[in-house]
C-alpha cells in the first residue's frame, strides 16, 4: 500500500479533514455574502488548523488578507472590522495575535523578502503560511495570483541554469524553522502567556508543516514553480506522505503508522479542557516528550534517507 493511501486510510485524519471541509464551506459562504470581501482587488485566505486540515473542537480561525491594489487606511480598518465580525459569526474565539491582524499588500510580500522589514512587518510568516498551509476563503482567482507571484519570486533565478536546485525557498522555510525555535523561548518565564502551548505545537504542527514541506523538496527533484505549485496544494501530513510515496521504502511503513497515531495524540491533547493542568504533571509532560522525540527521529530518518542523494542532504546542514 502506498503512504497517501495509508493516511487516506487512517480513520481519525478522515474525520478531521471532513470537519475541516464542512467549516471551510460554511466561512466561504459566510465571507461571500459581505461585499468587503468580494472586491477581487483582495484575498482572503486561512492558516493554522483549518488550513492544515486537522480542525477540532477547540481550533481557532486564523485569517489573513492579501491584496493586490491600493485600499486607503479607512478601507483597511473597515476590511478589518469586517473580519472580526466574520470571525465572531462563525463562533470561532476573537483573533489571538492582532498583530497579524492588517492588509497585507502583495508588493511588499515581494519587496521585503530578506529585508529587515519582512520580519519586522510580519511579511515573512505571513509568506510562508501562504505557501505551507493556507487554503482560500474568497476570491480563489486572486489567491492563487498571490501564491504565483510569491513562489516566482522564489524560482526566478531557475531561467537558463541546468543546475537549478531551489535553495531560496528550502532556506527560507528552514529559517521559518529556527524563527519559531527562537521566538518560542521569549514567552517561557511569562505567566501570562501559555509557553507549554507553544512548546508543545513546535514540536508537532510546527515541526510537521516545514519538515514535510522540507521533505518533498529534498526527495524530489523540484526545479520550477511549476514542480512545486502542487506541492502547496496539499496538507503537510499529505506531502508527508507524497515524499515518502517517492522513497518507496516498505521499511518506512511502520514508523509513518505510529507518526500518524502520535500526532492524533497532539491533537487530542490540545482539545482537553484541562489541557492546562495537564501540562504541569511530570508524568504527562515526560508522555510528550517522549512521543515529540519519536515523531522527530521519524522526519529525521526520512530526510537522512539513503535514497536520497548526498548534495540534497547536504544543503540541509550546510
Amino acid at each position: 500500500m502506498r503512504f497517501s493511501e495509508t493516511l487516506q486510510a487512517h480513520e481519525a485524519n478522515r474525520i478531521r479533514r471532513d470537519s475541516s471541509s464542512r467549516r471551510l464551506h460554511e466561512a466561504r459562504s459566510l465571507a461571500g455574502r459581505n461585499s468587503y470581501f468580494t472586491d477581487p482587488g483582495l484575498t482572503v485566505f486561512v492558516a493554522g488548523s483549518m488550513g492544515r486540515a486537522e480542525m477540532g473542537g477547540r481550533s481557532e480561525f486564523d485569517p489573513f488578507i492579501v491584496s493586490v491594489k491600493t485600499f486607503t487606511e479607512s478601507e483597511q480598518t473597515q476590511l478589518i472590522r469586517a473580519l472580526d465580525d466574520l470571525v465572531a459569526e462563525l463562533k470561532y474565539p476573537p483573533l489571538s495575535n492582532r498583530d497579524y491582524a492588517k492588509v497585507y499588500d502583495l508588493g511588499s510580500l515581494l519587496r521585503n523578502t530578506g529585508s529587515p522589514k519582512d520580519d519586522n512587518e510580519n511579511c515573512f510568516a505571513t509568506r510562508m503560511l501562504l505557501l505551507l498551509e493556507s487554503v482560500a476563503i474568497t476570491n480563489s482567482t486572486t489567491y492563487e495570483q498571490v501564491r504565483d507571484q510569491v513562489l516566482g519570486q522564489y524560482f526566478r533565478d531557475v531561467r537558463g541554469k541546468a543546475s537549478y536546485r531551489p535553495l531560496f525557498l528550502l532556506n527560507d522555510i528552514l529559517r521559518y524553522w529556527r524563527t519559531f525555535c527562537l521566538n518560542y523561548e521569549a514567552p517561557r518565564h511569562d505567566r501570562e502567556r501559555p509557553w507549554w502551548k507553544k512548546n508543545v505545537n513546535l514540536q508537532f504542527s510546527r515541526m510537521l508543516t516545514v519538515f514535510a514541506t522540507v521533505a518533498v523538496l529534498t526527495v524530489e527533484e523540484v526545479r520550477s514553480k511549476g514542480d512545486f505549485l502542487p506541492v502547496c496544494e496539499l496538507t503537510p501530513i499529505q506531502r508527508l506522505a507524497r515524499a515518502l510515496d517517492s522513497l518507496a521504502d516498505e521499511g518506512l511503513a511502520a514508523g509513518f503508522e505510529s507518526f500518524l497515531n502520535d500526532y492524533e495524540a497532539f491533537l487530542c491533547w490540545k482539545e482537553r479542557d484541562d489541557i492546562g493542568t495537564m501540562a504541569g504533571d511530570d508524568g504527562f509532560k515526560s508522555s510528550v516528550g517522549t512521543i515529540a522525540d519519536r515523531s522527530s527521529d521519524f522526519l529525521y530518518d526520512v530526510l537522512m534517507h539513503s535514497k536520497i542523494p548526498h548534495v540534497r542532504r547536504k544543503f540541509l546542514v550546510i
